[in-house]
């Protein structure tokens, strides 16, 4: 007999979203109106850092040697010539054979990336397949759109091997709608003043649109969809089309992500996504449905291997742990709406190559003699100066051995902390402290590390590690 097809789907998916919470209350202090709240990324975060962040929560402590394609869709990339995709698959430490593309335009390119990489997998192209979406989209300062656009990033693993949900099928509606643009060296994104046609014309008719198309071409009904994952420009309009749409009264998420954390873009789909997997049984069907410039929807069936998932950060736990802005003039520093004092550093584009693997992929050394490990990399081993030294990928997590706090150097959220961390499995790590409140940082506190923005050096962003609270 044949053998039957594997199933192919969700792996693993990972959620991020900032620390940081713009409320309406804050808002109104200066500008006289606005209600709700929204995540903020921090002043060192950006599309690339959050995707990032999504990507190594989805990977865990997976093997990824078997990834063969990692993709990044986001509508707010910081790069718009250079790949961003290469730097995320770095992160990751995946191969260098590893196919890598970046994808942007609509705001539905996030499930536009997932419908390729479950592609690449059922032809053969790729075992395994990395997604990740993100957006910080830049908003003018008291627009309408500043209290509906959040920041936040969503990512996904697709393969064959201990699915968590299979991939059952797409159906995509493509058309030329102009609703929410950004032209070509402008500043903020733009949207038509009439929402009322907006909804009428784009999402009342694209989405249905998708859905029917999904819905007919996989046999489904929509009293069979259990989870529902739904694009809205706005939580108020979120829940006006999830009525609309008459799926079953408990499809939709009690309290769904853009609620708390606002419309997170391209990826809003991945993002809500891997919040609902987090609460998904085994054979519920979940339908997911993306908009922009049309409407696009997946449908997947979740697997009896659902019931053991266990995120290392869960999203509901992200967005209950977000903190406030102190004040709205923080908001005006870290998105550079005003002048602030910039650090002008040396860059070096041979260093950076050199250090590749040191510093982007996390890998130290181990002395084979005694087993000290080093970071970075050195000559002789720190304690026994053997040269005899092998690579140590270092973990991610760690305790503060000790800590200085820096008023002097330039920042949007001073003061500058730094801290020295004993890594598990060994290393003492060196680097500035995030997301975090500098009164807590204290001998022994747990942290771990993540990308962010350090400068600017030579006209191009320098990645690197920050510790942040465990």
């Amino acid at each position: 007999m044949p053998m039957a097809d594997p199933k192919i789907g969700l792996t693993s998916v990972g959620g991020y979203v900032p620390r940081y919470r713009l409320s309406g209350q804050t808002v109104a202090q200066v500008w006289g109106g606005g209600s709700g709240e929204r995540a903020v990324a921090n002043y060192d975060e950006d599309a690339l850092t959050m995707a990032c962040a999504a990507a190594l929560n989805a990977i865990g402590s997976r093997d990824v040697s078997r990834v063969g394609a990692c993709f990044f869709a986001s509508t707010s990339a910081p790069y718009v010539e250079k790949s961003n995709a290469t730097l995320l698959a770095s992160i990751a430490d995946l191969g260098v054979g590893v196919l890598t593309a970046d994808l942007g335009g609509s705001l539905r390119c996030g499930t536009t990336a997932l419908r390729l990489a479950l592609d690449m997998v059922r032809a053969g192209s790729a075992a395994e397949a990395l997604v990740a979406a993100a957006d910080m989209r830049p908003v003018a300062p008291g627009g309408e759109l500043e209290m509906l656009v959040g920041d936040g990033a969503g990512a996904a693993l697709v393969g064959t091997a201990d699915v968590l949900a299979s991939f059952e099928g797409a159906f995509t509606a493509s058309h030329e709608f102009t609703d929410f643009w950004r032209n070509d060296g402008e500043r903020y994104v733009q949207s038509l003043p009439d929402l009322t046609f907006v909804k009428a014309h784009g999402l009342d008719k694209h989405i249905p649109e998708a859905i029917d198309g999904l819905l007919g071409k996989t046999g489904r009904k929509r009293e069979d969809i259990a989870r529902l994952v739904l694009y809205g420009p706005d939580a108020r309009t979120h829940g006006a089309l999830a009525r609309q749409l008459k799926f079953p009264e408990g499809a939709m998420p009690k309290e769904p992500v853009i609620g708390r954390a606002g419309n997170t873009g391209a990826a809003s789909c991945l993002l809500e996504l891997a919040s609902v997997m987090e609460e998904a049984k085994p054979h519920d069907q979940i339908l997911v449905v993306s908009y922009g410039n049309g409407a696009e929807a997946l449908l997947f069936e979740a697997t009896d291997a659902i019931a053991g998932f266990r995120p290392p950060r869960p999203v509901g736990g992200q967005l209950t742990a977000g903190r406030p802005l102190a004040h709205y003039g923080k908001l005006l520093r870290f998105r550079r709406h005003v002048d602030t004092e910039v650090i002008r550093s040396f860059s070096s584009v041979p260093t950076l190559v050199r250090e590749e693997r040191q510093n982007f992929r996390l890998y130290g050394q181990k002395c084979v003699d005694c087993g000290a490990v080093s970071y970075p990399q050195r000559h002789l081993c720190w304690t026994c100066s053997s040269s005899r030294l092998t690579d140590h990928k270092l973990s991610r997590r760690g305790k503060v051995f000790t800590f200085t706090k820096d008023h002097l150097v330039p920042n949007p959220d001073p003061p500058t902390v730094m801290a020295a961390a004993d890594l598990e499995g060994g290393g003492r790590f060196y680097a500035q402290v995030t997301d975090c409140d500098p009164a807590a940082v204290g001998f022994d506190m747990a942290v771990e590390l993540c990308v962010r923005r350090i400068h600017e050096g030579e006209g191009y962003v320098n990645y690197f590690w920050k510790f942040r609270p465990a």
